[in-house]
């Protein structure tokens, strides 16, 4: 069997599809069915051969179809873009002599339409999260999660800031026993000062009296003996006195 290079690939298989079909109709002894005459009429129109008389009116009017020359539209064969609605035919406008820009309006205003802005269900991604529909008294477990840290932290500051007052409070009564503690100690730095000038303001006292009992018992011992003194001349006198006095011898 001798093999066409030019072959379209199509066309090859509908060929080796044939003739398999055919060789077992052959083989059973039946006349060839309805599928495999539709097979031979479709190569047949593939490779652009003429379809025989007496054939399906479908067909012949496929076949026609087909070889009738087209038509090329232009922008000015087609309608104005306002005019379009859903159920208008886009399809004229994919014509070769129609501009891309009037296509490119046409096509937008097709994807508009209703029937290309159905939302997927699945796509909950592109729902709005901002507004949300009020939970009223429910609470969720994370609604609770949240209210035992906030009232964690605040028991914390709370602690926290007791923690401090008391250091505060105990640094305050520190420092007013170190104040009694040093009024006390210069209290009595001052009494021992004081107690200090009045025992040598004492003793300086005590000496000054003692340096004038000195000076009377001086005085007194000095006119003692000045007193002694004078008896002892005034005895000497006297004797003095008896001695030169005669005795008279009568």
């Amino acid at each position: 069997m001798s093999q066409n290079l030019n072959e379209p690939v199509l066309s090859r298989w509908s060929r080796r599809k044939l003739e398999t079909a055919q060789a077992a109709q052959a083989a059973k002894g039946e006349p060839p069915g309805e599928e495999l005459l539709e097979v031979e009429a479709g190569r047949e129109l593939e490779l652009g051969a003429e379809p025989e008389l007496g054939a399906e009116p479908e067909l012949e009017a496929a076949v026609e179809t087909e070889t009738r020359p087209a038509i090329a539209l232009t922008d000015a064969d087609m309608p104005p873009i306002e005019t379009l609605t859903e159920d208008s035919d886009f399809s004229c406008f994919m014509s070769q002599g129609v501009s891309d820009e009037l296509r490119n309006l046409a096509l937008r205003k097709l994807f508009q339409s209703a029937a290309f802005n159905v939302r997927d269900g699945l796509d909950e991604y592109d729902d709005d999260y901002t507004s949300f529909e009020k939970l009223g008294d429910i609470i969720t477990c994370d609604m609770k999660h949240q209210m035992e840290i906030q009232a964690q932290k605040l028991r914390d500051a709370l602690a926290l800031e007791a923690e401090e007052i008391k250091e505060a409070n105990s640094d305050a009564v520190e420092n007013q026993l170190a104040e009694v503690d040093d009024a006390g100690e210069a209290s009595e730095a001052s009494e021992a000062s004081e107690a200090s000038e009045a025992s040598e303001a004492s003793e300086a006292s005590e000496a000054s009296e003692a340096s004038e009992t000195n000076v009377v018992l001086k005085d007194e011992e000095d006119a003692t003996a000045a007193a002694d003194q004078l008896d002892l001349n005034s005895g000497a006198e006297n004797s003095d006195q008896l001695l030169a006095v005669p005795v008279n011898h009568e």
